[in-house]
């Protein structure tokens, strides 16, 4: 278990309650556009040769309170569809998404401020549209101004504001509002290092107190510390659910054992093209990029082994536990 968690007070989990976050099959298809010219066409116009793409595909799993969940995967494999799915800014096409709580969504931190009015007015319009009353909103307003350390700013327009003192105040609100479930979004790349651990202390905070965290970042590292459990997504899919160790090493043998595929086909392809090919220009050309390529195969296949090796030693010492890989 990492630092993060040593000395927490964390409340025990209950499996056998019923989830807080449930997908059951949820799929979610969107249509790809060229240009907003025809995107706006094809609200008139239905397109004749339309591209899909599907960001979630049949995704399921439970998360109970008081679980951290990460999300891990490449760009582009649906994480950020999942949160917003769970925030309510998106709906599936299929399946069912079941939300049991108040959701406080770290995504787009500035969404929902009027540049016009001031940093504490924000406060309360946020509130508002968390469906905050004022008495509660007056509850958490001095906290989140001591939170966001905005000095004088705070009652000034925020359009005066610097991109990051926006994202202070979001992430302020935010994590102040006793949310029943957090999600965030690489939202711990807020301001300097010494906010960044202020705001890692106080999503620690928040897990003690037995709030369900769903949380993506592109620094692994990040996830193993925060959450000892992780989902592994892949073209929409969830390839695998587990430990977040365990998570890691399954996400990096399955990225390195692709790229190596990748690799190999272009190398086959160059060497085809030196064997075949009467053009001189192409032969040396292709002469000079394969062992370059080959070395970075012989580091890729390197890696694979020592992460191959590495997921057999984890599950080998945490007792052979069965994966839940799909």
């Amino acid at each position: 278990m990492s630092e993060f968690f040593d000395n927490m007070n964390r409340q025990e989990v209950d499996k056998t309650s019923a989830p807080v976050i449930k997908f059951n099959n949820v799929c979610k298809t969107y249509t790809l556009y060229k240009s907003d010219q025809e995107r706006f066409r094809a609200l008139f116009i239905k397109p004749r040769h339309p591209v899909y793409h599907k960001a979630l595909d049949h995704v399921s799993f439970e998360v109970h309170k008081g679980e951290a969940v990460g999300i891990m995967g490449d760009n582009g494999c649906g994480k950020s569809t999942l949160l917003k799915t769970v925030t309510g800014v998106t709906f599936p096409d299929e399946g069912d998404v079941y939300v049991n709580g108040m959701v406080a969504a770290l995504l787009e931190l500035t969404a929902g401020f009027s540049t016009e009015m001031t940093g504490r007015e924000n406060i309360y319009l946020k509130g508002y549209i968390l469906g905050l009353n004022d008495d509660e909103i007056k509850i958490i307003e001095e906290n989140v101004v001591d939170f966001a350390e905005l000095g004088e700013y705070i009652d000034q327009p925020v359009r005066t504001y610097s991109s990051g003192m926006k994202m202070r105040l979001g992430f302020a609100i935010n994590v102040n509002i006793a949310p029943d479930i957090l999600v965030v979004d690489e939202a711990l790349a807020v301001g300097d290092a010494a906010f960044k651990a202020k705001c890692k202390n106080k999503i620690r905070e928040i897990i003690e107190t037995g709030v369900t965290v769903l949380f993506v970042s592109h620094n692994a590292a990040q996830v193993e510390e925060i959450c000892e459990r992780s989902i592994y997504m892949k073209k929409g899919v969830v390839m695998f659910d587990g430990p977040t160790k365990e998570t890691h090493l399954v996400y990096l043998t399955d990225k390195r054992t692709t790229q190596i595929k990748k690799l190999k086909k272009k190398i086959a392809k160059l060497e085809k093209l030196i064997e075949t090919s009467d053009n001189i220009e192409d032969v040396n050309a292709a002469k000079a990029v394969v062992p370059k390529h080959n070395k970075r195969l012989a580091k890729l296949e390197g890696e694979l082994v020592q992460y191959t090796q590495e997921l057999e030693d984890y599950r080998k010492n945490s007792g052979g536990e069965e994966n839940k890989e799909e």
